[in-house]
């Protein structure tokens, strides 16, 4: 009878182990899962400005942080959602601090599209 109970409470210790382990497991994944998602363009988060058959876009961002991607995410995002364009470009606006106004257009990317072929420029400024 001694040795079912130290079975018994064994068992239940190792039970309530893997579930600790599995709740653990889980939340870590579904973080990375949201980190992903979260890098995503966001259309709210920009400026638009359509001229003639150019697009101009603003994206303003905390940091320098993944600036190439956001930029070229934003040119491929707006090229999709307007196909009949020729130029489409996307300002990156670094903001480092919400009351004190010492924005600077970081990045600026330019799509171009000559007949059937789409050709991309990236731009810097060093100063920002």
């Amino acid at each position: 009878m001694k040795n079912i109970a130290i079975s018994l409470i064994l068992l239940a210790f190792l039970g309530l182990l893997s579930l600790g382990a599995t709740g653990s497991l889980v939340t870590e994944t579904s973080g990375v899962f949201n980190k992903v998602q979260g890098e995503v363009f966001q259309e709210s988060s920009s400026e638009v400005i359509l001229e003639g058959n150019q697009l101009f876009i603003s994206i303003n961002q905390k940091d320098k942080e993944n600036s190439e991607k956001a930029v070229i995410d934003c040119l491929n995002f707006y090229s999709g959602k307007y196909p009949q364009l020729d130029e489409y470009t996307c300002d990156l606006v670094v903001r480092t601090n919400i009351i004190i106004d010492n924005s600077c257009n970081y990045l600026t990317g330019v799509l171009v599209k000559k007949d059937s072929e789409e050709s991309i420029t990236l731009d810097y400024n060093t100063n920002c």
